[in-house]
Parts: structure tokens; sequence; C-alpha cells
């Protein structure tokens, strides 16, 4: 089983990526209802992702230089109205055996948490990112396989 992210800003560039195999851990949670009725006003989606990344494949810092696809420097982008790239498309997906069982897409992304812990002696850095979609972009997210809600009667 493999679990790939993509993170793509709206100004284009480089997106951040981790395919091999650096996502190690996913929860996907949902806090609202199926019934319209129940659902409160404080709904939340949230991607939850754990990683272990050798240290020598991370991107190096240069000055001067856009390194605005860097996770850690998305990550502690400060919210102002007129950043174009605080929210950001984010597409996690998870295939076993070469069949796609989850493709889940924020469609207007931003960081909630990010924590990360550096191992020198083992060489690697692990971090954990949540996920949240903008509020006001809820019915956005994109899931596949569409599932139905079971309908009861």
């Amino acid at each position: 089983m493999s679990i790939s992210l993509r993170i793509e800003r709206k100004s284009g560039g480089e997106p951040i990526e981790f395919v091999k195999g650096e996502i190690i851990g996913f929860t996907y949670n949902n806090n609202s209802s199926i019934k319209l009725s129940a659902k409160s006003p404080n709904l939340a989606h949230s991607l939850h992702i754990q990683s272990k990344i050798p240290l020598h494949s991370l991107p190096s810092v240069i000055d001067n230089a856009d390194n605005s696809n860097m996770l850690y420097t998305w990550a502690t982008t400060e919210y102002k109205p007129d950043t174009e790239d605080y929210y950001r498309k984010c597409n996690i997906q998870i295939v076993r055996n070469e069949n796609t069982i989850r493709d889940i897409t924020f469609t207007h992304a931003y960081v909630d948490k990010y924590q990360e812990q550096i191992d020198t002696s083992k060489e690697i850095l692990e971090f954990e990112l949540v996920l949240k979609q903008k509020e006001d972009q809820l019915g956005k997210i994109q899931y596949s396989p569409q599932v139905e809600p079971k309908r009861t009667g």
C-alpha cells in the first residue's frame, strides 16, 4: 500500500509532493452528520498526515529564493487576506495493489497544525500535518470513489 500527497499553489510553480513511501500514516476526520437537519454550524473536515523523510531528500533553503514549495514554509505562512498561496489544493491518494482505494482533494486547504522532529542519529525528519478545508468551501471537497449516503425509510 502507498500513500501520496500533492500540494499545489494557486499561483503555479513546483508542487510539494510526497510519493516515494514517505507518508506513513493518514487519517481523515469529518465531524458532520449526514442528516442536513442535524448539521452543526461548526463543520470540520481534516486530513491528518504523518511522515518520515530522509534528511538528504529535503530541499535546501537558498537566500533570496522562492522557497514556497517547501512544506515548512507553507506551514509557517501567516494568514493575510491578500496572500494568494495561503490556501492550496491538496490531494491525498491511497493505492493498494495498483488500485486507488481513496482519493481526496481539499481545494482550499490550509495548515491547521504542523509539527516536526529531526532525529540526527537516523538522519530523518518526522512530521505531523493537519490540513483543513476553508469553511465556506466545504462543498468543494472531492472524494473518489464517491460514496452515496444510505437511505433509511
